[in-house]
């Protein structure tokens, strides 16, 4: 027996016997012999499919009673029961009180019962129709949030890094979803010739890591002016975030100030990657280590000097780079990020960058990015 409920209304007992032993043991009947009668059932039954109305009834005629039944229940089938053929009241049964089908009196059980099973065909097509409207209106609506967030982190994110006499600077960016948690950003104080640069990473995704890495830019933004020390920059940066931690969100964050006078760099980490130091041939790690900020209050943050020298070549990455998988599921790891250091290195550093990335794709081949990717590097070239 099917599951949808058929309500049958008119006021002729033997009418009414006739409509529920044409749909006996195929469907659960409901029978009333008037319209006030039938409301009554439909508010205590939500399940009503089918509603099935004799035209002519004594309170109320069927076009009445179903007109009725609209805000109860607005998707059920209906069909209007008439012993003549007033083209007038069958119009507006059929315009104003949704009504699938008309019969005219005397009505075959085979026909009505193949009438009904049409029209629970057209009810299901309907509100599989109506759900699919329903889920393209939600993803469209996602899709403009989406831009919203991609629009958010565009203005907040440097379009191209200062140019600096003596120095050249890429970063080259790449999120895995429509939204990064990445982040970078630069600053240049000409009168104190020194060029501060950060990159960070925020734990987890999409929008929820491109929001809380809008609120972290504009904190770090407020320090560039207080020409603080990395270290410095990092403490008060974590002591920001732990004041207002609301969220399980966490980031990682490098940090560096260059003396663009005589090339000596300040480093401070947060659980970013070691950065790259690349000298001739040689590509070292710089081991500087640290907690990432928003975790826990009152963490002090080491330093390192590393005086960059003509030609040499600073390189700071997320850990997209090193996780990123090819098909296989094999990591791309630093081995071979070194590699590619080392093969691509006297290119120009905008194509650097470019390449390093573009090598890293080639290694992924179909498989998607597991997470965002960001490269910044920054090279003394006199």
């Amino acid at each position: 027996m099917s599951e949808e409920t058929i309500l049958v209304v008119d006021d002729e007992v033997a009418n009414l016997q006739k409509l529920q032993r044409t749909f006996v043991n195929r469907y659960p009947v409901l029978a009333a012999t008037n319209g006030r009668e039938a409301l009554d059932l439909i508010r205590q039954n939500h399940g009503i499919a089918v509603i099935i109305a004799d035209q002519r009834m004594p309170d109320m005629t069927g076009v009445e009673f179903l007109r009725n039944t609209l805000s109860l229940l607005p998707d059920a089938v209906r069909i209007i029961l008439t012993g003549y053929t007033d083209v007038d009241v069958l119009m507006d049964a059929i315009n104003s009180c949704k009504v699938y089908r008309y019969m005219v009196k005397p009505w075959d059980p085979p026909d009505l019962l193949m009438t009904v099973e049409r029209g629970l065909e057209a009810q299901s097509l309907a509100l599989e129709n109506a759900r699919f409207r329903k889920e393209l209106i939600r993803r469209e609506r996602l899709a403009r949030e989406l831009e919203i967030a991609r629009e958010i982190q565009r203005y907040i994110l440097p379009l191209q890094p200062p140019v600096t006499k003596g120095y050249e600077t890429a970063v080259e960016y790449h999120t895995a979803r429509e939204v990064g948690g990445d982040l970078y950003d630069f600053d240049w104080d000409p009168k104190k010739n020194a060029l501060q640069v950060v990159i960070g990473d925020v734990s987890g995704k999409s929008i929820p890591a491109a929001l809380y890495g809008a609120v972290f830019s504009g904190q770090l933004r407020a320090l560039f002016s207080r020409s603080l020390s990395p270290a410095e920059n990092l403490e008060q940066l974590n002591s920001s975030l732990m004041a207002r931690q609301q969220t399980s969100n966490y980031i990682a964050v490098c940090c560096l100030r260059l003396d663009l006078g005589n090339g000596k760099c300040i480093l401070a980490n947060g659980g970013m990657p070691y950065p790259y130091l690349i000298r001739d041939k040689a590509i070292t790690r710089v081991a500087i280590s640290g907690f990432p900020l928003g975790l826990t209050e009152g963490v002090a943050y080491d330093e390192m000097q590393v005086d960059l020298e003509i030609g040499d070549t600073l390189v700071l990455a997320s850990d997209g780079v090193s996780d990123a998988l090819n098909p296989e599921g094999q990591m791309f790891d630093q081995h071979r990020f070194v590699d590619a250091m080392r093969k691509h290195a006297a290119e120009e550093i905008s194509v650097f960058v470019k390449t390093l990335f573009l090598t890293i794709t080639e290694f992924a081949g179909n498989a998607e990015l597991a997470d965002d990717v960001t490269i910044v590097a920054v090279r003394r070239v006199q």
